[in-house]
């Protein structure tokens, strides 16, 4: 981002030329996810995957490699308890209502407060997020893996340490926002429906601290998925990318934080991005980048149109409500699966033309049995941050339903500025408009309460956003309870296998590099149990590099792919009490796409990795290399 532009932001505040004291207090935070690399991915019904075993992964591949670290970020607007939201982010296929009571619970615990109503918790929908955190069993485990309890207790721990570290980190703030769009970061993959749609919205929520730009809130219709599930990575895929992308337009270090809406029939898209010399890189990378760019520029060209609240009102609740046939009104006969049904028609060919429609496709559905059911209710929240409203769906909305409904609250309550946040609070697959369910497709196969599903979801989403602005956030007697956390009692604690010459230099870097190039360096480390090392790249000096927003270049971003390779492998021998844990860090000399990393060619450096033990972390570096002037 320009100095220029830099400055018009934080110049732009009250109108006798200073910002005002402002009641309102904001916090941020960033966790990274305990995902021990080995652990299995969720979606595409990877079971049928070829991969080596590992400790972490059950019925899915396991994972082999990172790129872009999964993690939790969490924003934090309060006026005082009762008068806050907490925007918590999780790189998750999605988020569950149970995993949702847990976070709660333990934040509340920490806190001495509740922050039920609070609390926004939206999954990226990346498909290589961590999987084994549903409690589901039977066609569960098809959908997220079996569940992992001790994986779990430490998610939920981690989730909960973001949202109090947000809470914690609570200082004076200003809030904005601005109705940005961007057409090249997404596309309609949908081909049933016969159109070829998309829904731009882009709203944003800014955070001004200490007369700068802090973070960024934002929700955008995209899938985050670049990457297959024969990657084996472990990856904020293209949320990630984006939230990148936005960081590094700014002078100084910015919390972007994405949520995804109606991503259900959005794509990535394929900009049109002028690359650079640069290093090939495995598959979909380019691409994620690419869309990080575009999304990018979208909303650097509108951070000068944010318009700032001094006093803004804040104001968040939840509701729940049954999800059930009953509740639905379905009539006798139709969707008959008292418990829940999805991959309706998940085997027929693809169908283009939107004048036909899928016989009786509301039958060929796989059912869920009484043992396994879907809960019979979800939560939804709405509210209000100053002159723009939210409200969540639990789970992906199609673009055409999530305007109906976004219409309907606009005529209804006279609100033109709402943001949506899809994947949110729980999920429930895929929801999309009956006429629109009944063409089949990948979209309809995934919902799991039918074809009315996604106008009940509608309608229920417009009462609660009724009873939270409009009836003052009062309570439905008739709503259910939370369902309680997922039971984690009675597991064996995974005992993490002992790192040969941990901290030792396997392959040391090269001398020198071009810029077509990848910087590889070798490590070995601890059990991926207690998590990946990270390196970090260092000038001559000792002094880390920075991006273009004074971040350090880290393999939790970006500008790295990590693998692992155990020795010997979990295929040779089980639970060997020992282990070579070998870490790579790949690093591309130069990026293809511009913006992401600086200019590195003409210089010298070293890699440090940190690696994480028992204890406190062990360092180990690389030799010093140059990268090529051209």
């Amino acid at each position: 981002m320009s100095l220029l532009l830099a400055f018009t932001i934080t110049a732009c505040g009250s109108d006798d030329g200073g910002s005002k004291a402002s009641p309102v207090m904001a916090g941020i935070a960033e966790v990274r996810m305990p995902v021990p690399v080995g652990i299995g991915t969720v979606g595409y019904l990877g079971v049928t995957v070829n991969a080596e075993p590992s400790p972490f992964a059950r019925l899915y591949p396991a994972t082999t490699r990172v790129h872009g670290h999964p993690s939790f970020r969490a924003v934090a607007i309060s006026r005082g308890p009762g008068e806050e939201v907490v925007f918590l982010r999780a790189d998750m296929i999605g988020v569950f209502q149970q995993f949702r009571r847990a976070i709660v619970l333990a934040a509340e615990a920490r806190l001495g407060r509740p922050i039920d109503n609070a609390l926004i918790l939206g999954g990226t929908h990346t498909h290589s997020g961590p999987g084994r955190v549903l409690d589901g069993g039977g066609v569960y485990n098809l959908i997220a893996d079996a569940f992992f309890p001790e994986f779990y207790e430490r998610m939920v721990d981690a989730a909960a340490t973001a949202v109090v570290q947000a809470f914690e980190d609570l200082k004076p703030a200003r809030i904005g926002h601005v109705m940005a769009s961007s057409a090249t970061g997404h596309s309609d993959r949908r081909c049933e429906d016969g159109q070829d749609h998309t829904n731009d919205a882009l709203p944003l929520i800014a955070v001004e601290r200490d007369d700068k730009i802090d973070a960024l809130v934002f929700a955008y219709a995209v899938h985050s998925t670049a990457l297959g599930i024969e990657a084996l990575t472990l990856s904020r895929d293209v949320a990630g990318a984006i939230e990148e992308h936005v960081e590094t337009r700014f002078d100084h270090p910015v919390l972007a934080v994405f949520f995804n809406s109606w991503g259900a029939d959005m794509s990535p898209g394929s900009p049109d991005v002028p690359l650079e010399t640069g290093a090939a890189q495995p598959n979909g990378y380019e691409r994620m980048s690419k869309v990080g760019h575009a999304v990018a520029d979208a909303i650097e060209e509108s951070v000068p149109a944010i318009v700032w609240e001094d006093d803004p009102e804040v104001i968040a609740g939840v509701h729940r409500v049954p999800l059930n046939r009953e509740a639905i009104g379905y009539a006798q006969g139709e969707f008959p699966f008292e418990y829940g049904g999805v991959f309706c028609g998940g085997t027929a060919d693809t169908d283009c033309d939107p004048q036909t429609t899928e016989m009786n496709l509301d039958k060929r559905c796989i059912p869920f049995p009484p043992d396994h059911p879907v809960p019979p209710q979800t939560e939804i929240s709405a509210g209000r941050v100053g002159s723009l409203t939210f409200v969540t769906f639990p789970g992906e909305p199609g673009t055409l339903l999530a305007e109906e409904l976004l219409g309907d609250l606009h005529q209804r309550f006279d609100e033109s500025e709402i943001m949506l946040f899809g994947y949110a609070q729980d999920y429930t697959g895929y929801s999309i408009l009956p006429d629109d369910w009944i063409q089949g497709g990948y979209e309809a196969s995934g919902g799991l309460w039918g074809p009315r599903q996604g106008q009940y979801l509608v309608d229920s989403a417009e009462a609660v956003f009724e009873r939270v602005l409009v009836n003052e956030n009062t309570p439905d007697p008739t709503a259910p309870a939370p369902l309680p956390p997922f039971d984690v009692e009675g597991y064996t604690p995974y005992a993490p296998a002992a790192g040969e010459e941990v901290g030792t230099i396997a392959t040391d870097v090269s001398a020198s590099y071009g810029p077509t190039e990848i910087v590889t360096f070798t490590v070995r480390g601890n059990d991926p149990w207690l998590g990946a090392p990270t390196a970090t790249l260092i000038g001559e000096n000792g002094v880390p590099i920075l991006t273009a927003s004074g971040q350090p270049i880290e393999s939790n971003g970006y500008g790295f792919w990590v693998d692992l390779l155990p020795q010997p492998k979990y295929s040779e021998q089980r639970n060997a009490p020992s282990r070579t844990f070998l870490w790579t860090f790949s690093m591309p000399a130069a990026q293809t796409v511009p913006g992401l990393l600086p200019d590195l060619k003409g210089g010298t450096y070293r890699l440090r990795v940190a690696i994480p033990t028992a204890g406190e972390s062990i360092e180990a570096f690389s030799s010093a290399f140059t990268i090529a002037a051209s």
